[in-house]
């Protein structure tokens, strides 16, 4: 601890303990006995911890047992599709995207999207996540649980001009007027909620990918974006499908397609890139567009993007989920094990290197890097703690790989955003976890009905218990 000449104590809002500290800066990236600072939504010290009486804190949270990093940043989410687990991890895999979530989605109903939204805010702030990324319908059912929870989202409306329930025969039907209709939704939200929340919400505009939205579609959802000063978010490479649809309609890959339109920039959020070309990778890099890389979706699909191509391309990128698992340990150790794997070397990419890109890498992708992302004095108060009196993480030996590698989503057990706690002792204080998960459940036969309808899988057993 380090022994500091006190004239008059510093007072501050919150005052952070931590056995470890992993700031994750360029510096000191793991620090024994720290502590976080915070004042008016801000950290002020990052560090060592100071000589006891040094501040005046109006309210301490202990670090005995306990390690703190930044929160973790989903740059690629999905919050409310919990509604399909273990629809598409066997059996199709990827293509249930199409036979079976496409033709689902649309029978799903606003009330059900508004749970599901409220479950969804409800894993991301217990599993680390302070920060999402997110693209999919009822974007104001998400803001609204973003703001009663306290957690911070960048949000886009998913807008498409297809029939997505005849994608999985291959037929693009265009359907005149929706795409438009949908877009001025999106700028709707966009106008309406931008900064909601004391700024804690975001928007974005969301053509959804480059095949279920024409040129046009793509064009003037640009062109919107640039008018309201907002990023797009966007799935691009994400199936074969996909591709066929680009090459066969535009002679071109995704990224070729979106970049020759003009429809990139660096503020473009890309998720996937899995079947991307060289020369898209080359014309996304050209574009300063960013990445969102989701590595626990890839490996049950059995195909893994070119991430050791888009990193050597410098294309920007971070960790994210998508959909279903919202877990972000397991995310960095996929995204290391595959890359270790592909390389035939150990130290392809190293636990530092994987909790960076999930942390401040992820903050660089939805242009938030100079906000969050790291534990640096002037930076917003986004942090979590991990409990370490756990049997899978002892002996704890403080190395970034102590946490990489073995800690999980359940060790999470405080958030703080924007400088307030959001979460304490995993529970989660602007939302009812109990009923929102009671009315859930009331749900899943109507929704396994529509699953078995198209394809899906699964039973009920109801409540064993009676």
């Amino acid at each position: 601890m380090e022994k500091d000449d006190i004239s008059a104590p510093e007072v501050i809002d919150l005052l952070v303990g931590a056995d470890v500290l992993y700031a994750l800066d360029e510096t000191d990236p793991v620090i024994l006995g720290g502590e976080v600072a915070i004042r008016e939504g801000h950290i002020v010290y990052s560090g060592p911890a100071r000589a006891a009486g040094h501040w005046q804190a109006k309210e301490k949270i202990t670090g005995c047992g306990r390690a703190v990093l930044p929160g973790f940043v989903n740059c690629h989410s999905h919050a409310a599709s919990a509604v399909f687990r273990s629809q598409s991890d066997d059996g199709l895999g990827g293509q249930a995207l199409y036979s079976v979530a496409f033709r689902t989605e649309k029978d799903i109903s606003v009330q059900d999207w508004n749970d599901l939204a409220r479950l969804g805010v409800i894993d991301m702030i217990q599993s680390g996540f302070t920060t999402i990324n997110d693209i999919w319908y009822e974007p104001e059912a998400l803001a609204q649980a973003a703001v009663d929870a306290g957690l911070r989202a960048q949000i886009a409306l998913k807008v498409f001009d297809v029939r997505l329930e005849t994608l999985y025969r291959n037929h693009y039907d265009r359907v005149p007027g929706q795409g438009e209709a949908r877009l001025r939704l999106g700028v709707e939200f966009a106008e309406k909620w931008q900064g909601a929340g004391g700024g804690l919400v975001s928007s974005r505009l969301g053509p959804h990918a480059t095949d279920t939205c024409s040129a046009a579609l793509h064009q003037e959802a640009c062109a919107e974006a640039g008018r309201l000063g907002v990023g797009l978010h966007t799935h691009v490479g994400q199936s074969p499908q996909e591709i066929e649809y680009c090459l066969s309609t535009y002679g071109k890959g995704p990224g070729e397609f979106l970049t020759d339109l003009g429809g990139l920039s660096d503020r473009s959020v890309l998720a996937h890139l899995t079947f991307a070309s060289s020369e898209d990778l080359d014309a996304i890099a050209a574009s300063g567009a960013r990445y969102a890389h989701c590595p626990t979706i890839y490996p049950r699909r059995g195909v893994y993007p070119d991430l050791s191509g888009i990193l050597e391309r410098g294309i920007q990128t971070g960790i994210a989920t998508d959909w279903m698992m919202n877990d972000p340990f397991e995310a960095v150790r996929n995204v290391m094990n595959a890359m270790r794997l592909f390389a035939g070397r150990h130290d392809a990419l190293t636990s530092l290197q994987a909790l960076r890109l999930a942390t401040i890498g992820s903050a660089e992708v939805v242009g938030m890097s100079d906000e969050i992302g790291s534990l640096a004095a002037g930076k917003k108060a986004d942090l979590i703690q991990i409990e370490l009196e756990r049997a899978h993480l002892q002996p704890f030996y403080a190395e970034p790989a102590s946490i990489a590698y073995y800690a999980r989503a359940s060790d999470v057990v405080t958030s703080v955003i924007d400088g307030r706690l959001v979460m304490a002792d995993r529970l989660v204080a602007g939302l009812d976890e109990a009923s929102i998960v009671a009315r859930v459940k009331s749900r899943i036969p109507r929704w396994l009905e529509l699953m078995k309808s198209h394809g899906g899988v699964g039973t009920y057993p109801g409540c064993p218990c009676g």
